[in-house]
């Protein structure tokens, strides 16, 4: 018999490496309900198989003890794009651009952030490290890519400032995301889907973050948007759409949207439908509270815009929060995940500072980012789901800050960040 065999014949080996016992000192199974005392789980083979008090550890299981720290469900961010490098200079290449990526969704995995919806980026750089992820090539959270967001030439994502005498051939493309009638719209979201977008996302108005657009432009025709909605939800697809006045929002809900992100001037009419449709809200309050609060070193104009549009987005967002939209809020960082920088843990703590409860922030971080992304395994710590774990020194659910006290993350039933030594 020979040495591999050998070492595959024997049932201890796959049983230590399959099996994790958990001990938990406090522990969130779901954000809706409340913090229980000491627990325990086993997970087998990346699932949840028992969860209870004082549970006597399987025979060969790894012990993992956690027993001084709060238990939650892993973290899901709504609303990511990717980090691929500094913004000024050369433009790199997309595979250079796709490598930064990867630190940044390593980051992401090692903050306890493990879900992420990307709402657009170039390339299908999305795309490649979400089946890098899934392969088990790379480290990362479970991706959710939108590849190009669908926007007009001229509008938010178009960042080509060159001189109109300049040939920019295939760059305004229905490949690329840019439209200029319905028919494009069909087209980019056809091959948004073909080359792997898993959800779509649409620029209905102009934005902050590119040099060319206002927020307070309509860029997408409700004609557009209808067609967008139809294709993507023929192919069981969401729509994501980028909102920042009034009348686009409106035209967005009534074409059929399923998440509005940043909804940055909502009033009584949006939320009713809202709420009656059940459309997802994903206010992005950290990003624009960063430019606010010096955070954002640029570029200006992008300082410029955050600074004026600030102060119709966060009365928007207390006005939502006051009118019940909480139910449906998804937590959504609308950063790059840049090492070292914001996450969904400052879109919480943001949160919270602008009137949301702790509660509150950690659903929207958890349980909806599950139900909005579709990964119904996700979201919770029952019997069943995915083994997603994040060990955290406090009490969230009192003090939100305590969810950048990660000590520990369990991912598919994987120790991705031990607690630290006694």
């Amino acid at each position: 018999m020979s040495a591999l065999a050998v070492v595959a014949s024997t049932p201890s080996a796959h049983a230590q490496a399959t099996t994790l016992f958990v001990k938990c000192g406090h522990l969130l199974t779901s954000a809706s309900e409340p913090l229980t005392g000491p627990s325990d789980l086993v997970i087998t083979d990346g699932v949840i198989t028992a969860v209870g008090h004082a549970l006597t550890p399987p025979a060969g299981a790894k012990v993992l003890d956690l027993s001084k720290y709060t238990v939650t469900p892993g973290f899901i961010d709504s609303h990511i794009h990717l980090w691929t490098g500094p913004q000024s200079g050369p433009e790199p290449s997309y595979a250079l651009q796709a490598l930064r990526a990867q630190k940044a969704m390593e980051y992401a995995i090692k903050s306890g952030v493990v879900g992420v919806r990307v709402l657009g980026s170039d390339g299908f750089i999305d795309v490649a490290l979400r089946d890098a992820v899934n392969e088990g090539l790379i480290v990362g959270p479970h991706i959710l890519p939108a590849a190009h967001a669908i926007s007009i030439p001229g509008g938010h994502t178009d960042h080509f400032t060159y001189p109109a005498t300049t040939d920019l051939g295939d760059a305004y493309s229905p490949l690329q995301g840019f439209i200029n009638s319905p028919a494009d719209a069909e087209k980019a979201v056809h091959l948004q889907i073909k080359y792997g977008a898993q959800v779509i996302k649409m620029m209905a108005s102009g934005g902050v973050g590119s040099p060319l657009d206002s927020p307070e432009a309509e860029q997408i025709s409700p004609e557009e948007m209808k067609v967008i909605i139809e294709e993507a939800h023929m192919d069981h697809l969401k729509v994501a759409a980028h909102d920042e006045n009034l009348q686009t929002i409106l035209d967005a809900l009534h074409a059929g949207v399923d998440s509005l992100e940043h909804a940055s001037e909502l009033n009584a009419e949006a939320i009713e439908y809202m709420k009656a449709h059940g459309v997802w809200w994903d206010p992005t309050v950290f990003v624009v509270d960063n430019i606010v609060q010096g955070g954002d070193k640029g570029p200006s104009y992008r300082i410029r815009k955050g600074k004026i549009l600030a102060i119709k987005h966060f009365a928007s967002f207390k006005l939502g929060l006051k009118s019940g939209l909480a139910p449906l809020m998804l937590a959504g960082s609308d950063v790059p995940y840049e090492p070292g920088g914001g996450t969904v843990l400052d879109e919480m703590i943001t949160m919270v500072k602008y009137g949301a409860t702790p509660q509150e922030a950690l659903t929207a971080a958890t349980k909806n980012g599950a139900a909005v992304t579709g990964w119904t395994n996700l979201g919770a710590i029952e019997v069943g789901k995915e083994a997603d774990l994040v060990a955290l020194e406090g009490d969230p659910t009192s003090d939100i800050s305590v969810v950048k006290k990660t000590r520990a993350v369990v991912f598919q039933g994987k120790i991705v960040v031990a607690p630290p030594s006694p």
